[in-house]
């Protein structure tokens, strides 16, 4: 028996299936997990203050070239990321909010290109999944908020595979795209950003597309990606070529896959047990849209197999190394969302993705203006006692104080410490006999010390000042210091 829609039930199918308005509300919907508050509640020592600290001092110095870290020169990252931190910061000021929107724009990014890209090559609604998928994926929507490299590298990846996409189905020259994608995300992350290329020849290979080896515009994109990998690491090998050397191709890449002990074998599955635990809203449609795309690509569906191995190659690779981590695999989740987008679309009828997209839009829409409206925070309050007495910090450095601390790690401490005050605290001081020494001295010292560490300085330190408290963090002094004209903004 046929269904008798009334016309106002079809005015709304119409409506909620017309891809202006679902991607109006996709952009909406990943624009608010992305940019909501996101300069709240400072950043994360590691990674985020260390990578903006190197933006903030690029943007200061107009070095473009070397990277610097309490204006040391550093060569353990790739620049791209680090640069349009910096331009952020040059546009918006040095905040919290203008370190993290690189990485927000570019989530947002991604997820319209996985709309566009499962539009092309499924449907329209396909997309639309895929990407609300991949705006409510934890790891990724959390890494959005974060100043760092793994959503930026995600953007490029997904625009190297749609480009490569674009030039099998419709024109050669995407591969000059696609070329230019790789050598971006190689600028991004390094080797890491070399995956793109493995999916690529893997795919030729298995899918026996000899063809694209044929084409001049293939070996054009090879040359641009190639000509942006050999520029970047000439550049830093002319600046420092020893530092380079030991800091990149072994401290980042030799060290991390291969160099020292390997953990035990059962380890190498915690990729598993990650999406298990960091994704388990989707893992169930995620897994089973790979089931699906792995029977597809049994029956020679070429579209199914590219999905397949691009997401598929890395988490297989990365299980084999010594060093991962579950957001290394950050440019495989958009391929997931993809795999997850045709489950959906294989369990929902036509009248059920409608329903469905409306009841979606609906609940959607009450979180949006919940979250902008009511004051709870997105973010973890991260930082806090280094944010606090970073003021403290800057305004008696500028005035020729010593900053020391004890019982730290130099990064541990430093890389929020130096992104909220400009300043670093050195040396760091083992024991409280150290820090007498230092206390010695007949101008002004300050230390940076922990609660647990007032015991041992007070048994090992005849003379000392408190010059700020924290629940964490504490600052003592040699000498009695003048706090009142300190500015105890928090930098946001």
């Amino acid at each position: 028996m046929e269904r008798n829609d009334s016309p106002r039930r079809i005015a709304l199918n119409d409506f909620f299936s017309d891809d202006r308005i679902r991607l109006a509300f996709l952009i909406l919907l990943a624009a608010t997990i992305f940019f909501s508050k996101l300069g709240l509640n400072g950043m994360a020592n590691f990674d985020d203050c260390f990578y903006a600290q190197k933006a903030k001092e690029m943007a200061q110095s107009g070095n473009w070239q070397v990277q610097t870290f309490n204006h040391v020169p550093q060569f353990g990252n790739a620049p791209l990321h680090i640069w349009l931190v910096a331009l952020s910061f040059q546009a918006f000021g040095v905040t919290v909010y203008a370190a993290k929107f690189p990485a927000a724009c570019m989530a947002l990014a991604t997820v319209i290109l996985v709309f566009f890209l499962g539009k092309y090559l499924f449907d329209s609604w396909t997309g639309f999944a895929a990407g609300v998928v991949l705006s409510t994926t934890y790891i990724f929507a959390k890494y959005a908020r974060h100043c760092a490299l793994d959503v930026t590298l995600a953007f490029f990846v997904t625009l190297a595979m749609f480009a490569f996409v674009l030039a099998m189905r419709k024109d050669r020259r995407f591969l000059l795209l696609w070329g230019l994608s790789i050598g971006l995300a190689f600028l991004t992350k390094s080797a890491l950003g070399l995956f793109p290329l493995i999916v690529t020849f893997l795919f030729i290979v298995i899918d026996r597309q000899w063809k694209v080896l044929t084409w001049p515009a293939f070996w054009v994109g090879l040359l641009i990606q190639f000509g942006i990998m050999g520029w970047w690491c000439w550049s830093q090998y002319q600046a420092d070529a020893p530092r380079f050397l030991e800091e990149h191709w072994k401290g980042v890449i030799l060290q991390k896959a291969y160099m020292g002990d390997m953990p035990p074998w059962y380890q190498h599955f915690s990729f598993i047990v990650d999406m298990a635990i960091f994704n388990w809203l989707w893992i169930i449609p995620m897994a089973w849209g790979l089931w699906l795309l792995a029977q597809k690509s049994r029956r020679d569906h070429s579209t199914a197999l590219f999905i397949l191995i691009w997401a598929l190659t890395l988490p297989v690779v990365m299980s084999l190394l010594r060093y991962r981590m579950v957001w290394y695999l950050m440019q495989v989740f958009p391929a997931l969302a993809l795999a997850a987008g045709v489950a959906m679309n294989e369990l929902f009828s036509e009248y059920k993705r409608n329903k469905a997209t409306r009841y979606l839009m609906a609940l959607a829409t009450v979180v949006i203006i919940l979250v902008n409206a009511l004051p709870f925070p997105l973010d973890r309050d991260r930082e806090r006692a280094a944010r606090v007495v970073a003021p403290y910090v800057k305004h008696f450095a500028e005035k020729g104080t010593k900053i020391i601390a004890i019982h730290e790690n130099f990064y541990g401490l430093n890389n929020s410490l130096l992104f909220f005050s400009d300043h670093a605290a050195q040396p760091i001081c083992d024991n409280a006999d150290q820090v007498a020494k230092e206390f010695a001295a007949t101008t002004p010292v300050i230390c940076v010390a922990h609660q647990g560490d007032l015991a041992e300085i007070q048994r090992g330190v005849k003379e000392w000042y408190p010059v700020k408290y924290t629940d964490d963090l504490v600052l003592i002094s040699n000498q009695k210091l003048d706090a009142t004209a300190v500015k105890t903004d928090i930098l946001n």
